[in-house]
Order: structure tokens, then sequence, then C-alpha cells
């Protein structure tokens, strides 16, 4: 079986350790699925990627690297570029990641050349129809819904959104990571940590004032720039300007699993996510999570590893100090953690789902 992988255009950081341009979430999940792949006798994997300069990574003989068209093509460019290449080498699958109008043109094509393509939703607001980058209106959602051999979706609300509005049938695959034996890091945990891309949506402002609130606590901020320059300089200006906080712009992605493993408490403030791969590098280093409005499924309730505040600032900064205050709750909730990221967001059980689909 030939399964290709389509790599979001900000995927460069993953595959080139000098690098230092952001990368999202979409990108960490074709990469670990993509990785995991590689373990099948019988499959043969093609990661889809810009012609990048620079390809230095850890686990480059896992993967098969086509650099199909350069950074400087536009998006009409790439997708005919892709379009040609697929039809000259024939893959059986297709899978991709977040919601674009080639995703739906794509699904229809697949359609005809008898491919299979997988389409897995990023953000909650794509299940609406809508981007997530400026949560404008993808017009043609609706040949994606109609030609797409699969749908996978991160969670509950997403499935029954399409289910309920569409009638479109999906299946809830969790996001994935290789989950090791945990590493308790003894006497080491001591900051609360922050990690998002420095959107406004994001809320980075709302951790900033956190810290600011509690100087006797340390803080730690990874925040890549996104496309607002303005807003980001702003927000590190404020972060900069506080004792406890450390502000840190960029983290390569084979580093950040250290800033997890070193944490307290994980802290969320975005209004709103799909199901954050931070939520879940978190949980597997047993980080309880904190978050201002996102818990998907109330995950963090039924679980009981960690609290959401509903909005409630002055709730959210009350759970940091009872958590930092309450050894005996801590290690409740930090075990609980562990236990859920074991059973929900192992990569080799959700790569398994998604081959027992396609077979």
């Amino acid at each position: 079986m030939k399964i290709f992988i389509i790599f979001p255009k900000d995927s460069e950081a993953l595959f080139d350790k000098n690098s230092n341009r952001t990368f999202g979430g979409a990108s960490v999940q074709m990469y670990n699925i993509a990785k995991e792949l590689y373990k099948y006798k019988g499959i043969e994997t093609f990661s889809i990627i810009p012609d990048y300069t620079n390809i230095e990574f850890d686990d480059y003989d896992k993967f098969n690297l086509v650099k199909l068209y350069s950074k400087k093509d536009n998006a009409v460019v790439k997708f005919f570029k892709f379009i040609k290449y697929t039809i000259i080498a024939k893959p059986e699958v297709i899978i991709q990641h977040g919601l674009m109008t080639e995703s739906c043109i794509l699904a229809f094509i697949c359609w005809i050349l008898k491919i299979k393509f997988i389409f897995m939703f990023a953000h909650d607001v794509e299940v609406k129809g809508l981007r997530q980058a400026d949560q404008s209106r993808v017009l043609l959602f609706f040949l994606l819904r109609k030609f797409v051999y699969i749908i996978i979706t991160q969670n509950k609300y997403q499935h029954d959104t399409l289910i309920h509005e569409y009638g479109c049938e999906n299946i809830i695959i969790y996001n994935g990571f290789e989950i090791k034996k945990r590493n308790i890091v003894k006497n080491k945990k001591n900051y609360i940590l922050w990690v998002a891309r420095c959107d406004s949506w994001k809320q980075p402002e709302v951790f900033v004032q956190l810290a600011k609130n509690n100087p006797d606590l340390q803080f730690c901020m990874i925040c890549p720039q996104s496309q607002d320059e303005s807003f980001f300089n702003n927000i590190k200006k404020q972060a900069l300007m506080i004792k406890n906080v450390t502000f840190i712009d960029f983290v390569p992605y084979n580093e950040i699993d250290k800033f997890f493993e070193h944490a307290l408490i994980f802290v969320n403030t975005s209004l709103y996510e799909g199901f954050p791969q931070t939520f879940i590098q978190a949980t597997m280093n047993g980080v309880p999570i904190v978050t201002l409005h996102v818990n998907p499924e109330d995950f963090l309730d039924a679980f009981q590893c960690g609290y959401c505040c509903n909005g409630d600032v002055e709730l959210l900064n009350n759970k940091i100090k009872e958590l930092t205050g309450d050894r005996k709750k801590y290690k409740i909730l930090s075990d609980n953690a562990y236990k859920y990221a074991i059973e929900n967001h192992n990569i080799d059980l959700n790569v398994k789902k998604i081959i027992g689909l396609l077979q």
C-alpha cells in the first residue's frame, strides 16, 4: 500500500534542526503518523513537503521525503504540481490535516482517481466550514463532505457537529504521540508552563497577567511569533518586564518535551481549540492542566487530570495556587494525567485504527 502524507507549509522546523520557523499541531500529527507507519511492512509512506533548503533531523531514516514544490510557489502552482505527481505515482491513500479549499478539491479528484482520501480536522471551527487562521468560509466545503473516503475528527464536538448539521459520518481518533515510560524528574518541576503561537485568540496576555499576580511562582512562556508581529512584540515586551517569567520565542520540536518534563502545571488560555497537541504533551509527562476555556469532551473533569475555569480568570489564578500548595491533590491529578495519555493518545494504537479503516 502506497500512502501520501501532505505536510502543512509551516513544517520546516520538523525536518531541519537549525530552522526556527513556527510549526503547528497539524505538522506534528502528520510527523507522528508518518514515523509510525514506517514500522509497517507492506506500506510505503511518502511525506510531501516543500523544497526546504536544509534537511537534518533525527528520524531521517524513517521518512521518504518528496520535495515537490518550491516555497515560493503560490497555492495554485503547488496544488497542480501535487496533482500531477499523484497521477504519476498512483498512491492508494492520501492523508491531509487541516481545512483548506484545496482539501475540498482534492477530495473530489481522489474520488475520480479512486484514491482513498483521509481528511483530518484540526480545529473546532473547521467543522463549520471555516478556516482556522481567519475563520473565513471555505465555499467548497460541500465537496469534502461528499467525496472524502474517511473523515477523522479530534473530539466529540467535531464528530457530533458534522453528523447533526450535515449528516456527515466520521470517526473520532484522538491525536497521538509516541508515549514512553514516564520520566519523573525529581525536584525539578519548578514552573508554570504556557506553549502556543502568539495569536490573539490564544490570549497570551492572560498568562502574562497571571505571572504578574503570582511573583512567588516561576512561569515559562514558549511563544513563537505568528502573523501579527506588533502583537507578538507587545506580548514579548510585557513578559520580559516580569522577573518571574522566562520568555522563549522558539523551541525545536525535538527539545520541547524537556520543557513539559520539568513543568509543574500546564496552562492554556485560548478562547477555543480542537484538541491541542500541548494537552497530550502535558498529560504524557504527568503534568496537570489548568485551562481558561478549553476542555474537549470535559476530559479534564472526566479523568480528573486538571481544571477548566469556564472563562473565570480569578478561578484560574486560584486553581494554580491550589495545585502548587496541595501536594496530595497534585499527585492524584499528575498520575491521572499520565494514565489518560497512555489510554487515549498512544500513536501506535491510533495508526492501527487508521490502517484498520483502510482495510
